[in-house]
């Protein structure tokens, strides 16, 4: 992706995709919108027809419908999280689930993938990946999140603390704990990544019945998909998490910086990842929008797009790469964000746009990318 050009790239995108998908067509035409005819400048793709994440639901019964592809030229069928048993089903190729690859690739500085010890607040990837799995026209369905941890670099010192336990899911809190105590002190290159509710939940555990750590300058914290709303399967910690909170009690009981936060936004209709680094200015994550990607604000009410600092809306993700197999080249999700700046981030001053995550719309399910799974209240120690 050297000598890219987005909006050439995403028109050729569009058109293909209108071209291939009934569906699309068909939703295209309901507006008066042909993209080889309208869709000739930049300022053109605020006009661009979204498909909404909801139509990728399995009770919609659509996500054959918005295949671009003939089902015996899929991978696998990619699953969202779903507390209601409603997930999104989206049908991916193996040239597809590299695009997502090489994103992470590209991201690899930002993402710290350098970590020589990972402790991660997830299943291990191939567990989390066929976790519930059916067969759909003789493709498997697979966790979206299971596939990211696959995708991943992580480094060979890396374990994932959450393991089968009689159909359900546990953390392994005594080997954090030896984890903990082995960094201690020591200002390893370590990361702490997962789901976000799971470790807050593991600190809160651990400040009832030890003293503080210091992992120290090293050491990061990632996270990703959400949980933020203190929901994440069937464990439910009772109340939101807020971003500044979470950040303040993980650093101070660890000893890790604030500014060493990072936290990944994505969704299982969208290809590219887009990762924050959190603000203790702000008080909170500022998401970059990658060069590969485009992502549209529009008004909660009149769906026009929004443009000034300040402004909160619904979340449109544009995509040029990576949705040769499903209808995914404009994506609108039920999740609000407020832009910082079109430009650039106001903290670090890369020149990308910049957004903070709301969260989603009131009255929309409470879900995440790590949900799909069932957890167990209690904890192994």
């Amino acid at each position: 992706m050297k000598d890219y050009n987005f909006f050439k790239d995403f028109r050729s995108n569009i058109i293909s995709q209108y071209e291939d998908c009934n569906a699309y067509k068909l939703l295209c035409s309901s507006q008066f919108y042909d993209p080889s005819k309208d869709l000739n400048m930049e300022v053109d793709m605020e006009r661009v027809p979204f498909v909404e994440t909801t139509l990728f639901k399995k009770s919609a019964n659509m996500y054959t419908t918005l295949l671009r592809t003939e089902p015996k030229n899929l991978e696998k069928w990619t699953v969202s999280s779903s507390t209601s048993g409603d997930p999104s089903i989206v049908g991916r190729s193996k040239k597809d689930m590299l695009q997502i690859k090489e994103f992470i690739e590209l991201e690899k500085e930002r993402l710290d993938t350098s970590s020589e010890y990972n402790c991660v607040f997830y299943p291990e990837p191939e567990v989390m990946r066929k976790y519930k799995s059916i067969q759909i026209l003789d493709r498997p369905t697979e966790s979206y999140i299971g596939n990211i941890l696959s995708i991943f670099p992580y480094s060979e010192n890396t374990n994932y603390l959450l393991h089968p336990s009689e159909g359900e899911f546990s953390v392994d809190m005594e080997y954090f704990i030896k984890f903990l105590n082995e960094h201690n002190h020591k200002d390893d290159h370590v990361s702490l990544r997962g789901s976000t509710p799971l470790l807050y939940n593991a600190t809160q555990q651990l400040k009832e019945r030890m003293k503080p750590f210091k992992l120290g300058e090293s050491a990061i914290v990632h996270t990703g998909g959400g949980g933020f709303d203190g929901k994440k399967g069937t464990i439910n910690i009772g109340t939101k998490i807020e971003r500044w909170r979470f950040v303040e009690e993980v650093s101070s009981f660890f000893g890790i910086p604030e500014e060493n936060f990072i936290d990944t936004y994505s969704f299982t209709e969208n290809t590219f990842p887009i990762t924050g680094h959190y603000s203790k200015e702000q008080k909170d994550y500022l998401f970059h929008i990658p060069r590969w990607g485009k992502v549209i604000i529009r008004d909660i009410k009149t769906l026009k797009p929004l443009h000034k600092q300040g402004d909160r809306g619904l979340i449109q993700t544009l995509n040029a790469y990576g949705t040769s197999s499903f209808a995914g080249a404009s994506i609108m999700v039920d999740d609000m964000a407020e832009i910082v700046s079109e430009t650039r981030c106001p903290e670090c001053n890369a020149e990308v746009m910049t957004i903070k995550i709301i969260g989603r719309v009131k009255g929309s399910e409470a879900k995440g990318c790590g949900a799909t799974l069932d957890i167990k209240e209690g904890v192994k120690a």
